[in-house]
């Protein structure tokens, strides 16, 4: 079996991510911000990874003081939302990784929610339902 390694090469994620205002990073670092943050710091969180789709990421919580970004939609405004997360996490001296291993996931229309009646009445069910993923290890 041949195995074929893709790597994110050509696009460096940390050049994509905005400089945060004064503002922002205050939102960043706010208490629910923070107290959400801790949550994925916590010794039950290690090894769980759980998608946000209504973000465009994925996060995995690898320790205490570190959790990795595995997945990131290419589109601005999931850059900005990686950019605030990892905000939240160094004021609280813990790092939210990023490096080759973080797939990025091309933007397509089918990423953005429709605009109708129905969807807006379904749009917290779907916002609030994150999807956790995880393995088991033996």
């Amino acid at each position: 079996m041949k195995v074929i390694e893709h790597t994110n090469n050509r696009i460096n994620i940390k050049d994509k991510l905005p400089e945060l205002n004064e503002s922002e990073t205050e939102q960043a670092t706010c208490h629910e911000s923070l107290s959400w943050a801790l949550n994925w710091l916590s010794k039950d969180m290690t090894g769980i990874a759980m998608a946000f789709p209504e973000a465009g990421l994925a996060l995995q919580a690898i320790s205490t003081k570190l959790v990795r970004c595995i997945m990131i939609v290419d589109h601005p405004d999931c850059y900005f939302t990686l950019q605030q997360m990892r905000s939240t996490f160094r004021h609280l001296k813990a790092e939210l990784e990023i490096g080759p291993y973080t797939v990025i996931r091309p933007f397509t229309e089918s990423d953005v929610e429709p605009k109708n009646e129905e969807a807006d009445s379904m749009k917290g069910t779907v916002e609030s339902a994150n999807v956790e993923i995880g393995m088991e290890v033996a």
